[in-house]
């Protein structure tokens, strides 16, 4: 995620504001995300909608495929507001929402994320560097916040609300993609502050404190999220939520949420994968 230092100097607010206003879309379309996120200015969502269908007119073609997911008049509470989730268990903590968000949304993140798939990699502990290992064999698309869409930041937001967490503390937005045999072996998603490669990003952006996973699909077999130490296997339909929380409420990383990403024996899988932190990265912290 970018932080403000990390906006180039010719990408300040006040220049991006001159620039939408004399027509630029380019510029229209990374105001209505920075309104959205609260990057380098208030959130505002009236402001990103309105920047959204200024980069729209102005030809941006992402802002108008975008509106036409979200609508002239987008109804922002019905957005943010998502069904209560039901307990899976309790230790972990362990959470599912049934129809977290609409099939159209689904199909778009997928699209979104197709022409980009990578080898997904791990992250070595002892340097921080991203590995691409035996354990881990599907594809992801990674978007940093200046690269969504805003589809994309109200499902972040309504994320945020349904477990309780600070949206600045939401780490890049990735799409997983499965294919039939490929799989994550299980693995932990905290940080372990006992390794040198973690211990600068727990410094930087506090400790990954859920997990949050969104089924985009389900016309496939197997590919269960497994969580082997409680002895479940989970697979939500089309639109589905699945999370829980990698620590314990004393602060301690939660050695039961060791997990895995089950193969699909047919088909393939597409999951919205999001890890929350509990604060926002020093760099968008104010003193």
């Amino acid at each position: 995620m970018r932080s403000d230092d990390q906006l180039d100097r010719d990408h300040t607010p006040e220049v991006l504001i001159a620039e939408a206003d004399a027509g630029d879309a380019e510029a229209a379309h990374h105001l209505a995300l920075m309104s959205a996120a609260g990057l380098a200015r208030p959130q505002d969502w009236s402001e990103a909608f309105r920047r959204l269908a200024q980069a729209a007119a102005s030809g941006h073609v992402l802002a108008d495929e975008t509106r036409r997911i979200l609508g002239p008049n987008p109804d922002l509470a019905s957005w943010l507001h998502s069904p209560s989730p039901r307990i899976l268990a309790q230790e972990p903590h362990v959470l599912a929402i049934d129809g977290f968000v609409s099939h159209e949304v689904c199909d778009w993140l997928c699209a979104r994320a197709l022409p980009h798939l990578e080898k997904a990699p791990v992250y070595d502990p002892e340097t921080g560097q991203p590995l691409i290992k035996w354990s881990r064999s599907n594809s992801a698309t990674s978007f940093d916040l200046l690269d969504c869409d805003l589809v994309m930041m109200l499902v972040r937001e309504r994320i945020a609300r349904a477990t309780g967490l600070p949206v600045v503390g939401l780490e890049s937005v990735q799409i997983l993609h499965y294919a039939v045999g490929e799989a994550f072996t299980p693995h932990y998603d905290w940080l372990d502050p006992e390794k040198a490669g973690h211990r600068p990003d727990l410094e930087e952006r506090g400790q990954r404190v859920a997990t949050f996973l969104t089924y985009l699909n389900d016309d496939y077999e197997g590919g269960e999220t497994e969580m082997e130490a409680i002895g479940l296997k989970h697979r939500g339909r089309k639109g589905d939520a699945f999370f829980w929380a990698n620590i314990k409420p004393n602060g301690r990383i939660d050695l039961a949420t060791r997990h895995a990403g089950r193969p699909p024996t047919t088909g393939e899988k597409w999951v919205y994968s999001q890890w929350l932190r509990n604060r926002a990265p020093r760099g968008l912290m104010k003193s």
